[in-house]
């Protein structure tokens, strides 16, 4: 079987030099990419499962992060594609384009009000507190196709502060705490014979990466609170 490019290369998107790209400009992975090299616990054969999905997974990330129109979107079936988190509502490619995906992924928390941010929001808060904000496949558990599941854990180390709009008129700010962050989950996929995706459903806890950067937050009266981040259930 002849593979597409985007599942044995993690960068073949940023090929698409023609595609309406957000910003008006391809994206520079140049940092996330060797932070991933640096920092990675899994190291996947080229060839085995786990690196095609890492390839499928990280391609559709930069797709749905940076392309602008739907049907350029390569790794999906635009026909049939949706979205979850948590057995949550289901969404739509034109509504993940919309909201962004860390709003998509996060949602609404007692940290976090994802239905209040646009994506430049979201982004530029990630980005402010996080030098790289990094993914991989653990394990792979079902290749597909049509179905694919796998484990996977999202880092990155929290070197910036965090300033966020937490409703009702209130903000979250919490000094940088120099320490990784992470989120580990569980994604089954559901792909047709060319490998594009048409569902995504996605478990984790949802808050964890929230608590984890809200760590050293500060109080109403500007003391430091207590925080526990919390255990991922799926650590």
């Amino acid at each position: 079987m002849s593979l597409p490019d985007f599942m044995t290369d993690p960068d073949a998107v940023l090929n698409d030099k023609d595609h309406e790209w957000r910003y008006n400009r391809l994206p520079d992975y140049t940092k996330v990419n060797a932070a991933f090299e640096k920092e990675k616990t899994m190291t996947h054969a080229e060839g085995s499962l786990e690196w095609l999905v890492s390839n499928l997974v990280k391609n559709w990330e930069k797709e749905m992060s940076y392309k602008l129109r739907a049907d350029q979107i390569r790794t999906i079936n635009h026909e049939k594609y949706r979205f979850s988190v948590n057995g949550q509502k289901w969404q739509t490619i034109d509504e993940m384009l919309q909201v962004g995906t860390y709003n998509a992924l996060i949602g609404d928390s007692e940290l976090y009000k994802g239905s209040e941010m646009d994506f430049s929001e979201s982004h530029k808060l990630f980005k402010r507190a996080m030098r790289t904000f990094s993914w991989e496949v653990i394990q792979v558990y079902s290749a597909g196709p049509p179905t694919i599941a796998f484990k996977w854990r999202h880092w990155g180390t929290m070197t910036g502060d965090l300033s966020v709009n937490i409703g009702n008129g209130k903000k979250l700010e919490a000094p940088a705490s120099n320490e990784v962050v992470e989120a580990i989950g569980i994604t089954v996929a559901t792909v047709n014979e060319k490998f594009q995706i048409e569902e995504l459903e996605t478990f984790y806890d949802a808050s964890i990466l929230m608590k984890q950067l809200a760590k050293n937050r500060k109080t109403e009266d500007g003391e430091q609170a207590s925080s526990s981040a919390g255990k991922c259930p799926f650590a």
